[in-house]
C-alpha cells in the first residue's frame, strides 16, 4: 500500500498513517472518532491526534482550497449523520478509479475495452498487499473490500481477454491474463485465461499444463483437488477443454 499526498512530510510512522488514510478513503459516509478507535484500538484521544497528524500530512485540494481531510464538523456526510465524521474528500482512490473505468467500459459495450484495460493498468499486485505488521485488522471483518477487489479484477481481465482473442490479438489478451493472475492468483477463471492466451499463441503444451494442474487437479494444502465451480466447468466446456476436467 502507498500514498502520494501533498501536505507536511511525515518523518515516522508512515505505515500506520498510510493505512489510516485507507481506512476513512474507503468508508463511504465517514467514520466517527469511536469507529476509528474501535478500527485502530485507540482511545478518543488518540484518534484525534492521529487524524490531525493525517490531515496535516494528507494537505489542501489546490482546486478548492479546502483540507482533504476537512473537521468532523465540516465533512459532507456529517450533515446526513447528524454528528461529526471524519471523511476523506475528493482524494484519487485507485479502487474508486477502477470502479469508474469498469463501469464507464462495462455501459459502452465493445468500445468500452479501453476503459477496461485502464482499470487493470491500476493493479500492481494482490489488492491490500504489503500491508503494516499487526494492522488493517478492520479489513478482514464485515464485507470483505479485497475479496471483492480480487474479485472484480478477475471479472474485468476475463472480458478484456475474451475480447482481445475474439479480435485476433493475443498479446493484449496476455497483458490481461498476466495481471489477472498476479492479483488473483487463485481464481480459476484467471488461470484459464491465461491457458486459454497460450493456446491462441501456439503453446498447446502450456495452455494445457495450466489446465491439468492449476485448475483440474489443483493441489490446495496437500489435499485433493476440489470439484470445479460451475462457472469454470462452463468455461471448460465452452473452450472445448472438457476432457481435462476428467484427468
Amino acid at each position: 500500500m502507498g500514498a502520494r499526498t501533498g501536505g507536511v512530510a511525515l518523518e515516522r510512522r508512515k505505515p500506520f498513517y498510510t493505512e489510516l488514510f485507507a481506512y476513512l478513503a474507503t468508508r463511504p459516509y465517514g467514520a466517527t472518532t469511536d469507529e476509528v478507535a474501535a478500527a485502530f484500538d485507540l482511545n478518543a484521544a488518540r484518534v484525534r491526534t492521529d487524524v490531525n497528524k493525517l490531515r496535516e500530512w494528507l494537505g489542501t485540494d489546490p482546486e478548492t482550497g479546502q483540507k482533504f481531510l476537512p473537521a468532523a464538523r465540516e465533512a459532507p456526510s456529517a450533515q446526513q449523520r447528524g454528528i461529526g465524521v471524519y471523511e476523506v474528500v475528493d482524494a484519487l482512490v485507485d479502487i474508486d478509479l477502477f470502479r469508474r473505468l469498469r463501469l464507464r467500459g462495462e455501459t459502452r459495450g465493445p468500445a468500452g475495452v479501453e476503459d477496461l484495460e485502464r482499470a487493470l493498468q491500476l493493479v500492481t499486485g494482490r489488492p491490500f498487499e504489503k500491508l503494516r505488521p499487526g494492522g488493517w485488522g478492520w479489513l478482514l471483518e464485515g464485507d470483505r473490500l479485497d475479496q471483492h477487489m480480487v474479485c472484480a479484477i478477475a471479472d474485468v481481465a476475463h472480458v478484456v481477454v475474451t475480447h482481445n482473442l475474439q479480435a485476433g490479438d493475443p498479446e493484449r489478451a496476455h497483458t490481461a491474463a498476466s495481471i489477472a493472475v498476479r492479483a488473483a492468483p487463485n481464481e480459476e477463471v484467471s488461470r484459464l485465461d491465461l491457458a486459454a492466451v497460450f493456446a491462441a499463441q501456439g503453446h498447446a503444451h502450456e495452455a494445457d499444463r495450466i489446465i491439468r494442474e492449476d485448475v483440474c487437479n489443483r493441489d490446495d494444502a496437500g489435499e485433493a483437488p476440489t470439484e470445479l465451480s460451475v462457472r469454470t466447468g462452463k468455461i471448460i466446456e465452452a473452450l472445448g477443454w472438457s476432457q481435462h476436467a476428467a484427468i
